[in-house]
């Protein structure tokens, strides 16, 4: 296989974002044809039909992964809500301030609603796509006198029934994509130019798919995905020890014992992944979300899913001022913006990172997408296609890099602008600025509007993965341990550190680009101070030293030597039960030096034993002494409280 085909292959293993794609611009063509019927048949101008599309693209991530049920109520929800917006887009053709002022308190009540978990959480998720259609395909004056709200409901309900008929008569199939994503893992373990994080991507997405799997009433043996996660597993550790020991020296001949163990193992895992890809099954609904834990402090320490509505109600504002005075006749592009860079943020850090990839893709997508639309100037059937063309790009890729989808949607919104009639060069300049408008309104909201710091959501993470840890340790030292359950406890913490590394992003972007220079000036620039504040400053440049992004990627350097664990035997588990022991109780002051415990005491070194563990307690000991002291005046909230996703 050529080595580009396998990286192609790698970015979705087992095509799982792209039947996710498929299914949702086949929605989206179906609302299209249909909107565009009814469109036909009551005299209806075109803004309808894209509409449709538009929600219809939207409503298919939201349900996406969700039961029946909610599908079902999403036929009322949405509907609704769309007659609410259309509304207010009509309102706001003759309103523009009052229009714009019920909007943006329409999309901020929705992120809040967010905050309390379950189906009112559903509830505000979707009904950000119908207030999102109309902004982004604002409609005309005279579209909005000939329709009147009504037509916004209908929309909606067309866009929501094409939704759901695709994802229920083209249902995903779990274990076929396992069974697809497992023969991935094979192909990228046996490239020699295949990077550790890649395979262990590959090797999680096999077992998402797995634990999503239901097997019909008929057949309630589970026996054959449980081979093929332990197969999974295997693999995996083994390609990882075969990769550190290469690493460890270079050109030298591999260890003949540990290459059979490897090949062994690969023709166990392509036999099991056989076994499984004929299995007939279905798809688990995703569990709904449980509500935000309230947090201490009061008015003081504001809970976070508050916060980022806060924000991103303030950064539509002001996006929606400064657009209508700067950019009268294009006042959507800051808003759109903004809306993106703060409506799924984790933090100000994330905000800041998003938005430097949504600008860098933004920029080359209204470069490209201006020069697209006027390749397509006079035939409508093109722009469409090309429009779908990006839209399939974009969401089979959005997972991958967000720059992507930034690329992809700012490409399909200057195709569709010009369908309305924008055209011109001034465009490639003015599209941009908007966007950069934009990303500025969201980054000074979200660094002066109830700020929620980037380490205050990394430590709940963390926290979350230690305990997912400390779980995993209690499970190896059972007098009898169980090896299935072992590996499920290993993923979920191998899950929690991947959710820690997304939120870790932006910290490490600034690690790369500003730490040995901010310090050294640092350093250079502040000599020693008096007496009274030498320990403020002191304590200031061991902050400075020690960056977040260090402690987090210890916290990662933990997941291997746990994968490790639950690939060993039972009976080697028992015989190391005293050193697991001393490993859980480094995890307990790695806990408490997390939250900020008086009581936490440095951990203790391994006096010997397997290499894994060796590596386990080293690492366990750096995320101690990596992480920051507190202030002794700060105040700090449990960090759990802080995880808002």
């Amino acid at each position: 296989m050529s080595i580009w085909l396998l990286r192609l292959r790698l970015l979705d293993p087992g095509r799982v974002q792209l039947g996710f794609a498929l299914r949702t611009l086949v929605a989206a063509v179906a609302a299209l044809l249909i909107a565009g019927a009814v469109s036909r048949a009551g005299g209806l101008p075109g803004g309808i039909v894209v509409i449709a599309t538009v929600v219809a693209v939207l409503v298919s991530r939201s349900l996406h992964g969700t039961s029946l049920t909610h599908r079902l109520s999403a036929l009322v929800y949405v509907p609704v809500i769309g007659v609410a917006a259309a509304f207010v887009g009509r309102f706001m053709v003759g309103h523009a301030v009052l229009g714009a002022a019920v909007f943006v308190a329409a999309v901020g009540a929705s992120r809040y609603l967010m905050r309390f978990g379950g189906k009112v959480r559903s509830f505000g998720r979707l009904a950000l796509t119908p207030l999102i259609s109309v902004l982004v395909v604002p409609v005309p004056p005279s579209a909005a006198k000939a329709t009147g709200p009504f037509w916004g409901g209908l929309a909606g309900l067309i866009a929501v029934a094409c939704v759901i008929a695709v994802q229920t008569l083209v249902p995903a199939r779990p274990t076929r994509t396992a069974a697809a994503a497992a023969l991935d893992l094979l192909a990228a373990i046996r490239s020699p130019r295949t990077r550790p994080h890649t395979l262990h991507r590959t090797a999680l997405a096999v077992d998402d798919r797995l634990d999503a799997a239901v097997l019909p009433a008929t057949a309630p043996d589970r026996a054959p995905l449980d081979a093929l996660s332990a197969a999974v597993l295997t693999a995996e550790v083994l390609a990882m020890e075969r990769a550190s020991d290469t690493d460890r020296a270079p050109g030298a001949v591999g260890d003949p014992a540990l290459d059979s163990a490897l090949d062994a193992a690969l023709a166990d895992l392509r036999v099991r992944a056989a076994a499984v890809r004929g299995l007939a099954s279905r798809a688990r609904p995703t569990p709904e979300a449980p509500p935000v834990k309230r947090q201490g402090g009061g008015w003081r320490n504001v809970q976070p899913h508050t916060r980022l509505a806060a924000q991103l109600t303030a950064a539509m504002a002001v996006a929606f001022a400064v657009g209508h005075v700067v950019f009268p006749h294009r006042w959507m592009w800051p808003v759109i913006t903004a809306f993106v860079v703060c409506s799924g943020a984790r933090g100000r850090g994330d905000v800041v990172h998003k938005s430097g990839l949504r600008v860098a893709g933004a920029f080359a997508g209204a470069v490209t997408g201006t020069l697209a639309a006027h390749l397509v100037t006079g035939s409508p059937a093109a722009a469409i296609t090309v429009i779908f063309g990006y839209l399939l790009a974009g969401l089979w890729l959005r997972e991958r890099n967000y720059a992507v989808w930034a690329f992809c949607v700012t490409s399909v919104l200057s195709v569709l602008y010009s369908l309305n009639g924008e055209q011109g060069g001034a465009l490639l300049v003015q599209r941009p600025e908007g966007i950069l408008v934009g990303s500025a309104c969201g980054i000074a909201a979200a660094y002066f509007v109830l700020p929620l710091h980037t380490e205050r959501v990394m430590r709940a993470r963390a926290s979350s993965a230690l305990r997912a840890l400390q779980d995993l340790l209690g499970a190896v030292r059972e007098p009898e341990p169980r090896p299935a359950a072992i590996r499920h406890l290993a993923r979920q913490f191998d899950r929690a550190a991947q959710d820690l590394a997304q939120v870790a992003a932006p910290a490490r972007a600034h690690r790369a680009l500003f730490r040995v220079h901010g310090t050294v000036l640092f350093r250079r620039r502040h000599a020693e101070p008096p007496a009274p504040a030498r320990a403020v400053f002191r304590r200031r440049r061991a902050e400075a030293a020690a960056h977040a992004a260090d402690w987090a990627d210890s916290l990662a350097a933990c997941a291997h030597a746990a994968r490790v664990l639950a690939a060993t035997e039972p009976a080697a588990l028992v015989a190391s039960r005293r050193l697991l022991g001393l490993t859980a109780l480094n995890v307990g002051q790695a806990r408490r030096r997390l939250g900020h415990r008086p009581d936490a005491e440095p951990p203790r070194p391994a006096p010997g034993g397997p290499p894994h563990l060796l590596r386990l307690n080293t690492a366990l000991a750096a995320l101690y002494h990596q992480l920051p002291t507190p202030a002794p005046d700060s105040v700090t909230a449990p960090a759990a409280a802080a995880a808002s996703g």
